[in-house]
């Protein structure tokens, strides 16, 4: 296979393949090729974005250069990127050069081209299981199912709003819950005690927020009701909390242990799990006592200086993340890390020594691959002008791999009976 072409779109976002130029990718503000073994098909269910205020880089194989393409046929055209299916990871950034300062939603773009009759992205599928892919939602048996829980639970406001998710946002977890199968969300607190540059439910900046921030908190009663009906009955079930249409879930830790508590009264069915940034190490070790399984801590990079840039923490320090991994570990939970990947950064030499000791340190289960939900030019400004020198996305994971054989690897939260299971869990 040869490079692809490069792919572009007119204003009014039809989307064209270069005659000549070839597919170029973009490390922070440096432009290269990607290696054939970094490109795959794009996958079923993945979109297609064109990029305003942004023209696309090409490759020309006659001279070997990058050009910057403003214009085709007098046509002014734009780049375009891909946003893939869950359980693909991104390994590089689409090329362009910014025209018109205009940030752009909180999506994770991916490069891309065009190949014989294929669309090609520049990532590798980081999970075996096939979940949360747009092909295996129903969406008429959604609405019927959501129907048939709001009749059934008429003052339960988690349903209604979960309802509003599955239906409205497209929240394919929220779907989960009607569809009575695998990890089903229990959105609980309306408010963070960080203050991420890529929020999806609380924004700061120009960009707005993907999903509205649940506006209620909810019951005991309303919570154990919801997870007893997953846990019992869905299909390979896990309940977790800590969801893009809430805040950080470890602020209502009180009320979700008592929730626990009951739920494990009753039950020892599925999986409880919370995604948190784990700021309060004294509310992992009540959440622990209460009976949760697992924990996924979210990062941006396990150095400092960067979480700290990205997750603006109040009140709490990268410190009380470490210590609460720890807490947790202690308590014999599960614990994954929320890797945010960004190419270019994330693969740099720096931050892999970093990572390293991070594992080393605080003995995780499980490194979760994640793509960064964020307009590229926005992040980039916030790591500064340093030189971070990128090995390459595969070149991090392998040597992960590697220096941790007994760390699995994935993109999703896994039930409890995959814990102890051999390691080796990804797909790359």
């Amino acid at each position: 296979m040869k490079l692809p072409y490069l792919l572009f779109a007119d204003k009014k976002g039809k989307i064209f393949s270069h005659p000549y130029l070839r597919m170029s990718v973009q490390s922070l503000n440096n432009f290269t090729t990607p290696e054939i073994p970094e490109l795959m098909p794009m996958p079923q269910g993945s979109t297609l974005f064109y990029l305003p205020g942004r023209s696309p880089v090409g490759f020309n194989p006659g001279t070997e250069d990058f050009e910057t393409l403003k214009d085709f046929k007098n046509r002014q055209v734009f780049a375009v990127a891909a946003f893939t299916i869950p359980g693909i990871l991104r390994l590089h950034n689409p090329a362009y050069t910014v025209n018109k300062k205009q940030i752009l939603p909180l999506w994770a773009y991916t490069a891309c081209g065009f190949y014989q009759g294929k669309y090609y992205i520049a990532a590798k599928r980081i999970d075996r299981r096939l979940r949360q892919s747009p092909r295996f939602y129903d969406n008429k048996l959604v609405l019927k199912n959501v129907r048939f829980y709001l009749k059934k639970y008429p003052g339960n406001r988690l349903y209604k709003h979960l309802g509003n998710c599955a239906l409205n946002y497209n929240c394919l977890a929220a779907k989960n819950l009607f569809l009575s199968r695998w990890e089903a969300p229990l959105p609980t607190a309306r408010f963070c005690n960080a203050r991420c540059l890529g929020c999806l439910s609380q924004q700061e900046s120009e960009c707005q927020s993907s999903h509205q921030r649940i506006n209620f908190k909810p019951s005991s009663l309303e919570i154990t009701e919801v997870m007893l009906n997953h846990l019992q009955k869905a299909r390979e079930p896990i309940v977790s909390f800590g969801q893009g249409c809430e805040g950080e879930p470890i602020t209502e830790a009180e009320i979700i242990a008592e929730s626990i508590y009951k739920v494990r009264s009753k039950t020892k069915q599925g999986t409880i799990n919370m995604n948190t940034n784990a700021s309060i190490p004294a509310k992992i070790r009540l959440l622990s006592e209460a009976g949760i399984d697992s924990f996924r801590v979210s990062l941006n990079s396990p150095d400092k200086k960067f979480y700290d840039l990205y997750f603006r923490p109040h009140n709490y320090e990268f410190s009380d993340v470490i210590k609460s991994i720890e807490t947790a570990k202690r308590f014999n939970k599960f614990v994954s890390i929320n890797l945010f990947i960004f190419p270019g950064f994330s693969d740099s030499l720096s931050q892999e020594e970093s990572l390293v000791k991070f594992i080393k340190r605080t003995s995780v289960d499980m490194i979760q691959w994640r793509n960064l939900n964020i307009d590229p030019q926005v992040y980039a400004k916030f790591l500064g002008r340093g030189k971070p020198s990128p090995r390459g996305v595969l070149n991090l994971i392998n040597t992960i791999k590697k220096e941790f054989p007994k760390l699995k690897h994935g993109y999703f939260n896994i039930p409890k009976e995959m814990f102890y299971q051999a390691s080796g869990y990804g797909a790359i």
